[in-house]
């Protein structure tokens, strides 16, 4: 086996790991912003889409809290320095996803919440999960490539 190949083979297996840690991160967001989606939805039903907007928002948001918890210390800890720039990024990509999210919802909604043959959390629910698949993967790319890219090594003293 080549040096290569042997180069190659680690990381992809550590691109893989990491995304596989990404997803149960993932996993754990979606399970945060589902439960406090359908709190809302049970504690206030309605069909109005400003409504569905703010409990998504809300639900997002602490989504998000647990992403940046969870990603800085576990998925992407290697790389993680609590700095001002990596802070910057993820609020930026945070406020991308909350943005697509809601969009995504609102879009959704309109069309499922109208028709009245769609219980409303069964509607809410489908708009809900179309928009957290939807963002997830956005998010990984923000976060692998700009939130917590890896640290350039200066070998070599200086620019050629």
């Amino acid at each position: 086996m080549t040096l290569e190949r042997v180069v190659l083979r680690h990381g992809l297996t550590k691109s893989l790991k990491r995304y596989m840690m990404f997803l149960l991160v993932g996993l754990m967001n979606a399970a945060v912003d589902l439960i406090v989606f359908n709190l809302f939805l049970l504690i206030g039903p309605t069909h109005a889409v400003w409504a569905l907007s703010l409990y998504n928002t809300m639900a997002v948001v602490a989504a998000i809290a647990n992403s940046y918890y969870w990603n800085k210390r576990w998925t992407f800890a290697s790389q993680a320095t609590g700095s001002m720039r990596e802070r910057g990024w993820f609020i930026a990509q945070a406020g991308v996803n909350l943005v697509l999210n809601d969009l995504i919802v609102v879009w959704v909604s309109r069309y499922l919440v109208f028709s009245k043959s769609v219980p409303l959390l069964a509607s809410g629910n489908a708009a809900k999960v179309i928009a957290m698949i939807a963002s997830s993967g956005l998010s990984y790319l923000f976060m692998h490539y700009l939130v917590f890219r890896p640290k350039r090594s200066h070998k070599g003293g200086g620019r050629s």
